[in-house]
């Protein structure tokens, strides 16, 4: 039986990528900082990455076929697993964020590009991912893939983007969105459908050494995800259009910001990986009956009165 080690298994994505792998008989071990009693997962193992001692002990119990790294974002931390990891293949979770500006054209993988030089000291979360990229096309046999998500959003995701966009539909009032990308497609996935697209790159009989992969949903744009949201609450979209840089804070937390990439291209998880998108009914359904119950709010609809002053 393969045995992979997820570091990261108990976040947002984590969860749901240890069920699809033990869905396909894959003895799962999750990983983190934190001691957790129980979880999705065959078992779980606690230690701090930073201490290598602790993550050389960690990789020696387990002894993983494959590791699935979706905690990384530091340098530092690519070259100790890099150096100390021996699986057979090396899963590494990166960002939509690592592209560069498009001018709303989709994003491929190639349009990424490796740095030059050495990372500096302090990294943001994207040049961090960026550097980690870097590394990674310079460890020469190291076997290792990647995976780029976009925004995911899904159940119980703590980010709760998700919900500034399903408060405003459920208030009645106008959805403000930017006037120069609502239509254009958006980097948005489900949760479930990347824990599926990190199971399915983490199949030893998939030949991905050296290969890194788009998921996420096609042609959907924030317009049709509001809609679709409007949809399944049985309520109208009261879509305005707004420019950009007019929007107050946290109007729309999946922008698209003007210049960004159109979404991705995901051609390529589709035939090496076998990898399609749900459909964005099926992620809004499950969604929403989180949202129901828990009744979360986004840190940006504290702002709601400023929008509406602004389209009145």
């Amino acid at each position: 039986m393969t045995r992979a080690l997820v570091l990261g298994g108990g976040g947002f994505i984590g969860t749901a990528a240890c069920k699809e792998l033990m869905r396909r008989g894959i003895e799962t071990v999750a990983a983190g900082r934190k001691e957790r009693p129980y979880g999705t997962f065959t078992s779980y193992v606690a230690f701090d990455r930073a201490d290598e001692s602790q993550l050389e002990r960690a990789l020696d119990s387990v002894q993983p076929d494959v590791v699935l790294d979706l905690a990384c974002y530091q340098p530092a931390q690519l070259r100790a697993m890099v150096t100390k990891c021996k699986a057979e293949r090396y899963v590494f979770v990166s960002s939509g964020s690592i592209y560069p500006d498009l001018n709303g054209r989709p994003a491929r993988e190639d349009d990424f590009q490796p740095l030059a030089g050495e990372p500096p000291a302090d990294l943001s979360y994207a040049d961090g991912k960026r550097w980690c990229e870097t590394l990674l096309t310079r460890a020469g046999e190291y076997p290792w893939t990647v995976v780029r998500p976009p925004a995911v959003f899904g159940a119980s995701d703590r980010t709760l983007r998700i919900a500034a966009y399903i408060q405003r539909v459920a208030d009645g009032g106008p959805v403000l969105l930017p006037a120069e990308t609502l239509d254009q497609q958006a980097g948005l996935a489900w949760v479930k459908d990347v824990g599926y697209a990190c199971a399915l790159a983490c199949d030893p009989r998939k030949q991905v050494a050296h290969r890194a992969y788009n998921v996420g949903f096609e042609g959907v744009s924030v317009k049709r995800l509001v809609e679709g949201i409007a949809r399944a609450m049985n309520v109208p979209a009261r879509i305005r259009p707004v420019p950009f840089e007019s929007l107050p804070e946290g109007t729309s937390p999946y922008g698209p910001r003007p210049g960004r990439p159109a979404g991705y291209l995901i051609e390529r998880a589709r035939a090496e990986l076998g990898f399609e998108p749900s459909a964005l009914e099926d992620a809004l359904a499950e969604t929403l009956a989180w949202y129901r119950v828990e009744h979360p709010s986004h840190a940006g609809y504290a702002h709601r009165q400023e929008e509406l002053a602004l389209v009145s």
